[in-house]
């Protein structure tokens, strides 16, 4: 009986203190759940820096738990949605494995193919196929698996996924056009056979019959595009390529469609850039008249850039459907130069661009350049440093695009070869004065010791000594006339100077020769060279013109000159052909260096080793 009591006893004075207790833990826990809730709302909202507020306030009281890890997600989702994936995988690689849900995966598999990290992205997203996601997840899983597998030049995969898309994505004809260029510009012919097969009777499979229709045409089977544009017509399914068919269809029933003796050409000729596209002109027409002296002869058809209301993408349609040309040189400008490869390469007509736009000969098969790039310079450069023993290098360089590009790419190459960067500094792109970046060169704020024997001296020095074997400058040459002498009035005496062809100007030469005898710099054509191709273009020209011709027309000429040397091979018979035939280019001896194509369809480039002496500009034997 004393037990009983006692025991009731105990629970009259516990069950006061529990319904005290328990109460004041959830009352602890609900407004923290609700903050989390709070931060869900607010990121559904768009109001994503009031959501980061709540959701970091959140995250920083709570330890790990599942709700944790929803509020990491959250924060993740915010980032992403403002394309910043770093930070977004930031804060999702802080969530412990044991806490990862199959949202988790897929926002790191995400932010890894955003970020380059192709195969960890697949790794991490392959398993989610059969996972429960929500529509807009499943969208985003089969988006960057797709966009994974077309980095990893696996295009069928990528077709798999994109096919997988369409049913969770309310704009079917972004897909499709995703779709639509792997078809166009990735797919083998016996890809596209299988493409079709795998997706008859969806809008895939009828866009890979008419890519397999465009190449039948190309190769001058009209008989075979037919059959394969019939079998788009009798199909009733939606299909957003409709007037490419019919354009190819009408095509097919013209006999011998393409004109041999013709090549396109996209120039600015009127406008603020028209006395650049005459100097093109002229190197073009220099080696028209020299082929047609002793060959069939061909025409250049020219076109407009600068044309008020016609896009390059027209012009480019226009000589391929209309005048029907074999090929097409041009454009000059970036501007213009990325949207006209495009439709070219759609055509599938070889477009010999003069343009330096960055990708350009990545958009496709059909797409050739011929032209100095930044790449060209910084390879050239490199190794001629490395081969004479220079292997530590500083970059001095002005902040502005074309110093940060040459920048990244003369120490990303630097790096490939195996040597040493050891500073990089800037300078804003109208300075005058260099003494604090050549003092930040020189490592005078530094404190570095020297390497002495026991009771040996330092040395005295009549300039210190610089930490660096050469120091690349890419900028132009008022510039340079500027920094050359105070760089040997400051102390970087005896290091090799490698510079870009923005130094190739007889004035600097003049002005600030003395002061650049360790030059060395880079051009493609280099007017006083020995070489007999450069002498004979020079002669011709001023032949032709009464002038000395510049690198523009140098150029010119070469890419008119390639085109025209294929042409004249008996066995070429349609554009494809005339592809196979620019890419296996070899030895070819161009007065800007160029003797062939790499597999992108980039020019092969022999440039010139340029340097200053007596006031001149001389080029440097290997």
């Amino acid at each position: 009986m004393k037990h009983v009591i006692a025991l009731i006893l105990f629970w009259i004075l516990t069950i006061p203190l529990l319904s005290w207790f328990v109460p004041a833990s959830v009352a602890a826990a609900t407004p923290r759940l609700e903050q989390l809730e709070q931060g869900r709302q607010l990121y559904e909202a768009g109001s994503y820096n009031q959501a980061l507020a709540v959701l970091r306030n959140f995250i920083q009281q709570e330890p790990f738990t599942p709700e944790t890890a929803r509020g990491y997600a959250l924060i993740a989702r915010i980032f992403i949605a403002r394309n910043n994936y770093v930070d977004a995988l930031l804060y999702l690689q802080r969530i412990p494995d044991i806490l990862h849900s199959p949202e988790i995966e897929l926002l790191m598999g995400q932010c890894l193919v955003e970020t380059d990290k192709f195969d960890a992205g697949l790794q991490r997203l392959r398993p989610l196929i059969s996972e429960p996601l929500s529509t807009a997840d499943r969208k985003t899983l089969f988006s960057a698996l797709a966009t994974a597998s077309a980095a990893r030049d696996n295009s069928l995969q990528a077709l798999f996924f994109l096919h997988q898309q369409l049913p969770f994505t309310e704009q079917p004809a972004t897909v499709l056009a995703q779709a639509h260029q792997l078809l166009q510009n990735k797919l083998s012919e016996t890809d596209l056979r299988e493409a079709a097969f795998m997706w008859q009777g969806t809008a895939i499979g009828q866009d890979a019959r008419l890519q397999l229709a465009r190449r039948a045409l190309v190769k001058q089977q009209p008989e075979q595009a037919r059959q394969q544009l019939q079998r788009i017509f009798a199909s009733s399914v939606t299909f957003p390529y409709w007037q490419e068919a019919e354009a190819l269809l009408k095509r097919t029933s013209d006999d011998n469609w393409l004109s041999r003796d013709s090549i396109g050409v996209m120039l600015p000729l009127s406008g603020r850039y028209a006395s650049y596209g005459e100097l093109v002109k002229k190197g073009l027409e220099l080696a028209l008249q020299e082929h047609n002296k002793t060959s069939l002869p061909v025409r250049f058809i020219y076109r407009d850039t600068a044309t008020t209301g016609v896009t390059p993408a027209q012009l480019v349609s226009g000589l391929t459907d209309d005048d029907r040309v074999m090929a097409v040189i041009g454009p000059l400008l970036a501007t213009t130069a990325n949207e006209a490869a495009r439709r070219a390469q759609q055509e599938m007509v070889p477009l010999l661009s003069l343009s330096q736009g960055e990708g350009l000969p990545e958009i496709g098969d059909f797409i050739f350049r011929d032209t100095l790039t930044a790449d060209h310079q910084v390879k050239k450069l490199v190794a001629y440093a490395m081969a004479t023993g220079h292997i530590s290098f500083s970059v001095l360089h002005p902040q502005n695009r074309l110093g940060e590009q040459m920048t990244k790419l003369f120490v990303d190459e630097v790096h490939r070869a195996g040597g040493e960067i050891v500073d990089v500094i800037g300078y804003p792109e109208d300075s005058t004065d260099f003494k604090k970046p050549i003092e930040q060169l020189l490592w005078l704020d530094r404190q570095v010791p020297i390497p002495l024997q026991e009771g040996e001296e330092p040395p005295e020095l009549e300039y210190p000594l610089p930490p660096f074997h050469a120091l690349f400058i890419p900028d132009y040459a008022d510039r340079i006339s500027l920094i050359a002498p105070q760089l040997v009035f400051y102390g970087i005496k005896d290091v090799t100077l490698l510079g870009i062809n923005g130094w190739n100007s007889a004035d600097l030469a003049k002005r600030a020769s003395r002061f650049l005898k360790d030059a060395v710099f880079v051009d493609a054509f280099f007017a006083d060279s020995k070489r007999p191709e450069v002498k004979r273009f020079e002669e011709l020209y001023r032949q032709a013109y009464g002038d000395d011709p510049s690198i523009l027309e140098a150029q010119a000429f070469d890419v008119a000159t390639i085109l025209l040397q294929a042409m004249d091979d008996p066995t070429l018979n349609n554009r494809d052909d005339l592809r196979k035939k620019l890419l296996g280019l070899q030895n070819f001896q161009g007065v800007t260096g160029t003797y062939g194509f790499d597999s992108f369809g980039e020019s092969l480039k022999n440039l010139y080793l340029l340097q200053f002496r007596n006031g001149r500009i001389v080029e440097k034997n290997d």
